[in-house]
């Protein structure tokens, strides 16, 4: 699973809470603040927003912290 984020973000950091209560193993990518540098993430969900999982069946949940948080909750308990 990959998390796509930006630190500073209060959206990743919640989805990050989440992952960090379930003990979830996920690697977390820090993407630029910039947009128009977001050439990975755009291609894998197509749209640059954050935050953005990528779960192991390959599903792509992009910018969306409450759909995120109720997949891993569905998913993980």
């Amino acid at each position: 699973m990959k998390l796509y984020q930006i630190e500073m973000c209060p959206y990743c950091a919640r989805v990050r809470a989440k992952i960090a209560e379930l003990g979830i193993d996920c690697e977390i990518i820090n993407v630029p603040r910039d947009k128009a540098s977001r050439a990975e993430l755009i291609r894998i969900s197509g749209q640059p927003g954050v935050p953005t999982l990528v779960a192991d069946d390959g599903r792509v949940i992009a910018d969306d912290d409450d759909a995120i948080i109720a997949y891993l909750e569905q998913r993980y308990k």
